[in-house]
């Protein structure tokens, strides 16, 4: 009897122990604190295209490329330019956090061989994020960055120094993927749930080291020479000749569609405040240069867009609050050209324009960093440019119609132009004139695209050229505050949080108006 007594209590203690287990309310099976790199790397993927497509496209489109509607008010800081330490926060923010993830991938492969190929992915896209930060607000934590607890008063490193490290993991995370490549029965490949980028069909790591070829070349070329980088050569992989397409798999179902489709699951549009500038316009319809093939891809009842030059808010075209996305190739939801800027819910998310790539060889060569044809590389980037706004929701494009040549309309292209040195880089009589002309290029392949890199573009070599105030002449709002012969501002400020968190180390004097990024003019 004592012996079941006993056996009785036994079961009791551990009942209790379960039944204290199970209603702990304070445990989330459903949010696990530890996670793997294999998990986590799709997430930070797709995150960078969200960012970089969302965030960063959206400011540098009120700077480059489109100007308020009619209808609309309280545009504010985005008119006037007299940023605040509250403008654009969630550059800083969403970009710092994508790099967390990186960062986590990076620490928990670095031990381990067979995660080589995560560990460099970590790598080439921390360098990639790094690269989008430094260029908005120059110095930053870098060195003590991404510590959390174990310092969160991080030290601000200069934008020179981090462009020098950023080029050097590069490097490193080339040479692990060669170690991959070498003992692939020793590596645990990259797959389609785990890379949404490359390896939609097969692992393709060769395209891995020419993305990171591609961006070790945009931060030499950006630096200017003003970075004493360890290493100015390139992996013989090449750089991207392809565009460098995301998707996770963008299913017309909340939350899950491509973060910049302009209408919701149930086909109703989102509002638009936005139209064309008169500016970027100019770039398609003749004033500056023909472009009557891109302009119909591009933009809404092209040659007729409505248009407007940033800031004027008493009689813009058209003058209400009924204004459409003039982006948008197509009449509703379900009804509208898969080509241009919106090609689908299910569209992929572009994280360098093959474009991008070929324009940053033809500016390389021109200025000696590299060898090769810049002639060739200029003209291999505006065909880039058309078959890229041609490629469907698919990323492929059409054996038919209207969007089925890209290549035979950029040939007609050049020669619609053929006497003007925008478009005829043979024209171009001095390595500054090829480097307006590839510059000015760069600007109309990004439109509504990545305009943040157009407006780097632009502070980096005032490319494409200001002439005047008019609104075909410059991008700079009528109300601008800024005070430079532009009219531009130079940067935003650091974030309030950094204010508030870390004040003792931010930079002093900074002025939106007049402080500089390193390699800016």
């Amino acid at each position: 009897m004592k012996k079941h007594i006993y056996i009785l209590a036994g079961a009791a203690v551990v009942f209790s122990a379960s039944c204290k287990k199970f209603l702990n309310i304070n445990t989330n099976p459903n949010d696990p604190t530890t996670n793997t790199p294999e998990l986590v790397m799709p997430q930070a993927l797709t995150g960078t295209a969200n960012i970089v497509n969302v965030d960063y496209n959206s400011f540098g489109a009120d700077l480059m490329y489109r100007a308020n509607a009619g209808g609309f008010s309280g545009f504010g800081t985005v008119i006037s330019y007299d940023y605040t330490t509250g403008t654009a926060n969630n550059l800083w923010a969403n970009t710092l956090n994508n790099l967390e993830d990186y960062k986590y991938i990076k620490d928990k492969t670095s031990s381990n061989p067979k995660l080589v190929y995560y560990n460099a992915v970590a790598r080439i896209m921390m360098a990639h994020d790094f690269q989008l930060l430094v260029d908005q607000y120059n110095d930053m934590p870098y060195t003590d960055a991404l510590l959390g607890l174990e310092n969160i008063n991080p030290k601000y490193d200069k934008a020179q120094d981090i462009y020098k490290d950023l080029a050097a993991q590069i490097d490193t995370a080339v040479s692990l993927i060669n170690t991959g490549l070498a003992n692939p029965l020793s590596v645990q490949p990259l797959t389609t749930a785990s890379d949404p980028l490359f390896s939609q069909t097969t692992p393709n790591m060769t395209l891995w080291k020419q993305l990171a070829n591609t961006i070790k070349l945009r931060l030499i070329v950006r630096a200017g020479g003003k970075v004493q980088f360890k290493n100015t050569t390139f992996s013989s992989d090449g750089f991207l000749t392809q565009d460098a397409i995301l998707n996770p798999v963008f299913v017309k179902v909340s939350g899950k569609q491509n973060p910049i489709w302009p209408y919701s699951v149930t086909n109703t549009a989102s509002a638009s405040s936005r139209l064309p500038s008169y500016f970027s316009l100019s770039f398609y319809d003749s004033t500056k240069i023909k472009d009557t093939k891109r302009g119909v891809a591009m933009f809404k009842v092209f040659p007729g867009t409505p248009a407007n030059q940033l800031g004027n808010e008493t009689n813009p075209t058209p003058p209400n609050s009924a204004v459409p996305n003039y982006w948008f190739k197509g009449t509703s939801g379900t009804a509208y050209d898969k080509a241009g800027i919106y090609k689908g819910f299910d569209a992929g998310l572009p994280l360098i324009l093959a474009a991008e790539s070929y324009f940053l060889q033809a500016e390389a060569v021109v200025r000696g960093y590299i060898t090769g044809d810049a002639a060739t590389l200029f003209n291999k980037g505006i065909e880039a440019s058309f078959t890229y706004l041609y490629k469907d929701n698919t990323n492929t494009i059409p054996g038919t119609g209207t969007y089925s040549a890209p290549v035979a309309d950029a040939t007609a292209y050049r020669t619609t132009n053929a006497t003007n040195k925008l478009v005829n880089f043979a024209l171009a009589a001095s390595d500054e004139e090829k480097i307006e002309a590839i510059i000015t290029q760069k600007y109309i392949a990004l439109t509504m695209i990545h305009s943040h890199e157009a407006w780097n573009e632009y502070r980096r070599t005032g490319y494409p050229k200001v002439t005047g105030t008019g609104p075909t002449q410059t991008m700079a709002s009528t109300v601008s505050m800024a005070t430079r012969p532009d009219r531009m501002p130079t940067r935003i400020p650091y974030p309030i949080s950094e204010y508030n968190t870390n004040a003792s180390n931010v930079p002093t004097g900074i002025d939106k108006f007049t402080t500089l990024i390193f390699w800016a003019k």
